[in-house]
């Protein structure tokens, strides 16, 4: 091969190497925000199985959970599995309690009538089980999942402050979508989605911004 042709081959493999390199960079942020949407259908999707695990929790023995792990470990069961936040892949969900309420961005603690924001404003009745003492959200050992409980349990959020590309609720960060009882009302399944619930709301435009 003569030196000319070696140049060529070299300004050849240049310029494919760059436009290889254009591609990859153009395709990456496409990729990151599917697999960003997947978790906040996955979000979604484990927020309501716990928002109807706490339903049946207290139709069945009338009051609410006083952990997320009262509702798996009691017989028969409320709950099937203790799913993590997909969004921070951790345990350390927010809860949303019948006596504090969990404050949303620019909301007070507590709605009209005192009634917790994303709560039901039903009333748990008198039991004898006594309130465990501070745990995590699972009702382990301190530090499992990281946050005191504050009472027995109507809800839960995701502790994660970015913004989303879903709108659920019309909130578009993810610490304010509420899963309580209420967000089980009037929910259907889409055709052709996987698991219960997932609304059909609008997707945020562009590129996520966290």
């Amino acid at each position: 091969m003569v030196r000319g042709d070696r140049g060529y081959t070299m300004v050849f493999l240049l310029v494919g190497m760059t436009v290889m390199a254009v591609l990859i960079a153009a395709v990456l942020p496409l990729a990151s925000a599917e697999a960003q949407r997947d978790k906040e259908k996955e979000l979604i999707f484990r927020g309501l199985q716990y928002a109807e695990g706490i339903r049946n929790f207290r139709r069945r023995y009338g009051r609410h959970p006083n952990s997320l792990r009262e509702m798996y470990d009691v017989r028969p069961r409320t709950l099937r599995k203790l799913w993590k936040d997909p969004i921070t892949d951790s345990n350390d969900w927010g809860l949303i309690t019948s006596t504090t309420g969990a404050p949303a961005q620019g909301q007070p603690v507590t709605g009209p009538g005192g009634v917790p924001p994303g709560g039901t404003g039903l009333t748990p009745r008198p039991t004898a089980t006594p309130t465990p003492a501070p745990t995590s959200p699972f009702g382990g050992s301190p530090g499992f999942g990281g946050a005191p409980q504050t009472g027995p349990v109507t809800g839960v959020y995701s502790k994660s402050k970015k913004r989303s590309f879903r709108i659920f609720e019309g909130r578009d960060v993810y610490a304010d979508w509420r899963f309580t009882e209420a967000s089980l009302l009037g929910t259907a399944l889409p055709a052709g989605t996987a698991g219960p619930g997932v609304p059909t709301t609008p997707s945020r435009p562009g590129t996520n911004t966290e």
